[in-house]
């Protein structure tokens, strides 16, 4: 019996399952489609849960689009790194689709993160999905700070079809994931960066030495690139090219 009890347990603890502050995501929706001035909302399924992206069409005719991914507690419209490179690139020849990633409480730290990955995997795949679904290329994946964590964690554990990966301000948690990645890779940081990105700029290139199309760039910025969103897009835009 007691055997018995002991595994129902651990059954449950395995299937046990971290859920997003899906409350605080339909505020930030709220937010969003007030003030939206760039792009449409759509709205993705992913774990049986509806999540807001915002799709902005290129002002060119063309397939290619880039997937862009916020960090840690924010939205798809976050105003640093985020809102300026997805509208950015709309005139480089990238439609873009920016996704809501799981959000936690506001005293969750970026390690209680971890448990929601398998559903910021499925998230991505959903938007890779909704635009094979519209003729629609899902070419570059690009993310900010967590953003960047779940995305290698996607791409280092899932088939997908994304060519290329900007990983902006990745901290130390992306080099177990980097090692796994053989598509171009541009690990771009600044020179005021947070600590866990500054400490682990070598630990990053190491895990990634087997990858000859990784490139490290720094510049001079800070974590969100405040003051910096011109260097930001030509940094982003001239790697893309």
């Amino acid at each position: 019996m007691k055997l018995l009890i002991m595994l129902l347990l651990a059954s449950t603890l395995v299937n046990a399952q971290t859920l997003p502050d899906y409350a605080k995501e339909k505020r930030w929706a709220q937010q969003i489609e007030d003030g939206l001035m760039d792009g449409d909302v759509v709205w993705l399924t992913a774990n049986d849960h509806e999540f807001m992206s915002i799709y902005t069409p290129s002002e060119t005719d063309t397939q290619k689009t880039a997937v862009i991914v916020h960090g840690l507690g924010v939205h798809p419209d976050w105003q640093q790194v985020i809102q300026p490179v997805r509208v950015a690139l709309t005139t480089q020849g990238f439609n873009t689709l920016s996704i809501q990633m799981p959000v936690l409480d506001n005293e969750a730290h970026a390690g209680a993160y971890r448990a929601v990955f398998p559903q910021a995997d499925l998230r991505i795949q959903a938007a890779a999905d909704y635009l094979h679904q519209n003729d629609l290329i899902a070419n570059v994946l690009i993310a900010h700070s967590l953003g960047s964590v779940m995305s290698t964690h996607y791409l280092a554990n899932n088939k997908h079809p994304f060519n290329r990966f900007v990983g902006i301000g990745m901290p130390g948690d992306n080099a177990q994931y980097l090692s796994k990645l053989t598509i171009p890779v541009l690990d771009l940081y600044g020179d005021e960066d947070i600590v866990s990105v500054l400490d682990s700029v070598q630990t990053r290139a190491q895990a990634a030495k087997d990858n000859a199309n990784y490139t490290q760039k720094m510049v001079t910025a800070d974590h969100f690139f405040n003051d910096r969103d011109e260097l930001l897009i030509e940094s982003v835009d001239t790697w893309l090219k």
